[in-house]
């Protein structure tokens, strides 16, 4: 069961996300390969940049992380045969305050620090290549999970014609 700090980081990755211009910003998002991501974003500007963070609310739970960080590393090392595996171009670990230091980080992300009010960048990520197209596949499983849980399917045309 997610607990109540683990939900309150996803609501201030959400945030920053949002305060970082990313258009899109949800919640446990499926990164195929990968996996899921905590929280995912992309921004609306000319190179798409999308955004991944993991929220850690103790040092078994970051330990845990350990293969989403080897697979990063296979499919950024090997060129194009696992683009598939990259779930954005900027990597984060958002934790309380001083549980990961920024040397427990793995190099490919960054660490976001929550200190009970706000976010604090304590290391910024290495930008990784992601093709568009992973993207694109990225936000239609997205898409597909929300029409799982919201169904269009519920909307009526009203009298007028307009579904409501």
């Amino acid at each position: 069961m997610e607990s109540d700090l683990h939900k309150k980081l996803k609501e201030r990755a959400v945030e920053y996300l949002f305060n970082k211009s990313c258009w899109i910003a949800c919640p446990e998002v499926e990164c195929g390969a990968y996996g899921r991501y905590d929280v995912w974003g992309i921004k609306n500007d000319a190179n798409l940049m999308t955004y991944g963070i993991e929220c850690k609310v103790s040092v078994e739970d970051f330990k845990n992380n350990r293969h989403k960080e080897a697979r990063l590393d296979t499919a950024c090392q090997e060129e194009g045969e696992f683009d598939g595996w990259i779930p954005a171009n900027l990597n984060y670990i958002l934790c309380p305050e001083g549980l990961i230091t920024p040397e427990q980080i793995h190099r490919r992300y960054g660490l976001l620090w929550f200190n009970g009010e706000r976010l604090i960048n304590k290391k910024t990520p290495l930008f990784n290549e992601m093709p568009d197209r992973q993207k694109v596949k990225i936000i239609m499983k997205l898409l597909a999970s929300r029409q799982n849980k919201y169904p269009l399917s519920n909307l009526k045309p009203d009298d007028s014609g307009e579904t409501n």
